[in-house]
């Protein structure tokens, strides 16, 4: 079993059952952190994304988190965690806390960060919806050269 979430500002604890997967993206910097079981923990961040730190040339993306040991995360920064519960435990328990954010740096991500990332997924729809509508054109090109080089049916010309 295995979904996506996103961190938020709470830092509640939340269980994940033996066996199970979660894919995590903090929303800002942080710290993951296990009270309970242990987990494996494979980052996974987007090759486009500033934050990212794992060089696939070597293993260094995968660990295993113990109680007591924190997992220092950046914004935007994936990983997928499995539950490897120790001792017949049921789950694993775990703790998002957020780094602490200044007012400047609040506000920049307000003001600057969130409206370019708007405007990045905007320019991908925009991408994608052309190469879409030139598809489908694409489709229709013989209906688009107005029967140049078709030769028409008795049923679709004017002829008697």
């Amino acid at each position: 079993m295995s979904s996506s979430v996103h961190a938020s500002q709470s830092s509640a604890p939340w269980q994940l059952a033996k066996g199970c997967a979660v894919t995590f993206y903090p929303q800002s910097n942080g710290v993951l952190r296990v009270t309970a079981g242990r987990a494996w923990a494979t980052f996974n961040p987007s090759p486009w994304s500033p934050a990212a730190r794992w060089n696939p040339a070597d293993d260094a993306g995968d660990f295993f988190v113990m109680p007591g040991m924190n997992l220092s995360m950046l914004a935007g920064e994936g990983v997928v965690i499995e539950s490897w519960p120790s001792g017949g435990a049921a789950s694993t328990t775990l703790v998002w806390e957020p780094a602490p954010v200044s007012a400047a740096a609040a506000r920049w991500q307000q003001a600057v960060v969130a409206p370019v990332r708007d405007l990045g997924q905007g320019l991908g729809q925009v991408a994608r919806a052309l190469g879409r509508l030139l598809v489908g054109l694409a489709g229709y090109r013989e209906f688009l050269v107005a029967g140049r080089g078709k030769v028409q049916t008795c049923l679709e010309s004017n002829a008697p």
